[in-house]
């Protein structure tokens, strides 16, 4: 018996775990997306099913050596994957046009590990068995395929090293060329590589389902205009509704509506691990829970505390699935943009998440809250979307024309409603002075029992108007990025019982409050900020657009524009009218802003720097990868110049509480603070601050002077 899989004392042998590998992928095969891939590669789906059928078929022969047979008992490491592939170096049947590029040969190489491949590998001897195993390929084609198999392969090993296959590569010469290959590779491996795992899962008892049951939705409330046109439109669409009016919903009946299959994806993603996490819990309520996933930098330790919680303990069920989650193979998945866009340089699992990712439709919400060097790589995946049958749905409260135009995104159809731009949320008052100035206007607010918010643009500026009103309004809080995970979610609780609750809250924040939190006040003091930010802001007042409730709104001058830069703050500022306005105003407002601004040299030099070149780099990065070599994660989609890290406190670190929940995230230079671990410290996960560091539940960090004005919330 040639032994595929053990466990213990349980074995199971090449036959039985081939079978079960092709019965997962030919689950998977999804037909329309099978003729999306054949009309951008020039092949034909038949050809790229069989590609799909004898790389599932011939991915384990390897395994058929006497090297790996003594692995499997607790010998040394061997590579069956170079083993398997040795029978296909001099294949031709799937060489990609006139090169040798081979991707039955490439898909079987990389199955387990992605290029490149070590060097260690090409001793090896095959076993008596192995060639009987091979031979009977046409038995099995014909009972997958049904229908006679005209393939001819024979049992012939050629060895190969790094260079030779590079050369291979290196054939396909063109952007155009490797972009085509990389399609194919990127979808047959990610299906051989996703139907392995889950015939490994079943065997090792962790039976694993990620098909959609839910595949339409009813909701308890009577559906609005643009509702109903996104649950039936079967286009890529650009959804602009005001904030509050059920965006989210709609979208979710957009895109159960253009699923192809049960085998269909839906991703849902958002600018912040924040905004993911809350849509998250939300969506998990609208599908089954087990349909939905998440996914960004933080995921995997949210997830685990989520999965301890209700179950006791994070076991081999958990570890296995989060394999599977990480790579968008849930039928639902909530994600930061960032983490769906960085498969496309080639970072991760990237086969398996563009395999999962060319069966599904795509929403990305907040589309306007991006900076110019993430809008330059979104144009690019956008493009891709449109080339590859990708449908998308882009959702925001208002996108400037400039942006529209910039993006190409008038070639989507617009989706909107009219009448909910006519309503009228808030009487809008700007003062040409300082807030700190008016403290005695916002206590007045507070003493009439409203419910008062002040946001300022910095953490300093937040603390310090905080700490003077907290003398004269009990029921006050201070809400920024610097406070611990678990201090964040408590305060979360504390705001929405605020609201909830009779008589006079404040609450002083910077701008996490603009798309974070769902939360309704009276009265807002800000800061003048960008437009658009201001436009978000504007919605946390009034939310629901109540006439009778009629919010009021001042805005103020800045001493100094940061974090933002001067030009899009004065702008904003002088665009701004005092007036009780439609919301459609608001973006007449932004229009103008965005009119002008682009014709300032500072973004023309920024669209030139950040969003060309971001542009550009798909197709940079996959042929200098050779279309399929895996890349480091060390590529910043974002123009971010102050990034942060999560560390803990020494007083957390010492009593053990060291779980992602009691981290806070600073920037960088907060390292200058690190206490060192002990090597022995295998446990800590995360940079710990010294003892100088000051912290409190109230205020979050205590943040130096000189550092006030970086870019930070």
């Amino acid at each position: 018996m040639i032994v595929a899989k053990k466990n213990k004392s349980k074995v199971q042998d090449l036959q039985t775990h081939t079978l079960w590998v092709l019965r997962e992928a030919f689950k998977i095969i999804d037909k329309s997306t099978l003729e999306n891939i054949a009309k951008v590669s020039g092949w034909s789906s038949d050809k790229i099913k069989d590609l799909i059928f004898f790389a599932c078929y011939f991915h384990d022969i390897g395994k058929a050596t006497k090297e790996f047979q003594n692995t499997i008992q607790g010998g040394a490491k061997s590579y069956h994957s170079y083993y398997s592939a040795s029978l296909f170096r001099n294949d031709e049947h799937f060489d990609f046009e006139d090169t040798y590029a081979n991707l039955l040969f490439f898909t079987i190489l990389t199955h387990h590990t992605l290029m490149p491949y070590s060097k260690k590998a090409s001793n090896f001897t095959f076993l008596e068995e192995a060639k009987e195993f091979f031979e009977n390929y046409k038995n099995i084609y014909e009972q997958f395929i049904n229908k006679k198999c005209e393939y001819e392969f024979y049992f012939e090993i050629e060895k190969f090293t790094l260079s030779e296959i590079e050369d291979d590569l290196k054939e396909l010469k063109s952007s155009s060329n490797f972009h085509k290959f990389r399609v194919i590779y990127s979808y047959v491996s990610g299906i051989l590589t996703q139907s392995d795992w889950l015939a490994s899962a079943r065997f090792n008892e962790n039976n694993l389902d990620f098909s959609l049951q839910t595949n339409s939705l009813e909701f308890q409330f009577t559906l609005r205009e643009f509702q109903k046109e996104l649950k039936n439109s079967n286009d890529s669409v650009l959804v602009e509704i005001p904030t509050g009016e059920g965006k989210t919903e709609g979208s979710l009946l957009w895109a159960t509506n253009n699923i192809n299959s049960l085998n269909s994806k839906i991703i849902y993603t958002l600018p912040t691990t924040t905004t993911s996490n809350k849509l998250y819990e939300r969506v998990q309520k609208i599908f089954a829970k087990e349909e939905v996933g998440l996914i960004h930098s933080n995921a995997k330790v949210y997830l685990e505390k989520k999965y301890e919680n209700e179950n006791g303990i994070v076991d081999e069920y958990f570890k296995n699935e989060f394999l599977f989650i990480k790579n968008f193979a849930k039928p639902i998945t909530v994600s930061t943009l960032d983490s769906l866009l960085k498969s496309f340089i080639n970072i991760a699992r990237f086969n398996l998440i563009n395999a999962n990712f060319l069966n599904s439709v795509v929403i990305i919400d907040e589309v306007h809250s991006y900076d110019f060097k993430l809008l330059g790589f979104l144009k690019r995946f956008l493009e891709l979307c449109d080339e590859l049958g990708v449908k998308i749905c882009l959702m925001s409260a208002s996108v400037p024309n400039a942006i529209k135009n910039l993006l190409n995104l008038n070639r989507y159809k617009l989706i909107t409603q009219k009448d909910l731009f006519k309503k009228k949320a808030n009487n809008i008052s700007k003062k040409d002075i300082f807030l700190e100035d008016d403290i005695d206007t916002i206590i007045k607010a507070y003493e009439q029992s409203k419910k008062v918010l002040v946001i300022k643009n910095t953490i300093k500026g937040a603390t310090d108007i905080f700490n003077i009103l907290k003398n004269s309004c009990e029921n006050i809080l201070l809400y920024h990025s610097t406070f611990k995970k678990i201090d964040r979610n408590k305060k979360e609780e504390i705001i929405f019982q605020g609201l909830e609750e009779r008589g006079g809250f404040l609450l002083v924040a910077t701008q996490v409050v603009e798309i974070s939190l769902d939360i309704d006040f009276d009265i807002m003091f800000s800061d003048v900020a960008p437009i658009d930010s201001l436009i978000q802001r504007f919605g946390r007042v009034n939310r629901k657009k109540q006439p009778d409730k009629k919010g009021e709104i001042f805005i103020y001058q800045v001493r100094n524009s940061k974090p933002y830069r001067n030009e899009i703050v004065n702008l904003s500022f002088d665009v701004i009218k005092d007036g009780y306005f439609a919301v459609k105003e608001y973006n007449i407002w932004l229009n103008r802003v965005y009119d002008d601004l682009f014709k300032t040299k500072v973004v023309e030099n920024e669209i030139n720097r950040l969003f060309e070149e971001s542009y550009k780099k798909y197709d940079t990065t996959i042929k200098n990868l050779f279309g399929i070599y895996k890349s480091s994660d060390n590529y910043d989609l974002r123009d971010i110049d102050t990034p942060k890290i999560d560390f803990l406190l020494y007083e957390d670190y010492i009593n053990d509480r060291i779980d992602y929940e009691y981290t806070i995230s600073l920037p960088f230079y907060y390292e200058e603070f690190e206490h060192k671990i002990p090597e022995f410290r295998k446990d800590v996960y995360y940079k710990v601050l010294n003892e100088d560091v000051l912290y409190s539940f109230e205020s979050g960090i205590e943040i130096a002077n000189e550092k006030e004005n970086f870019d930070f919330m």
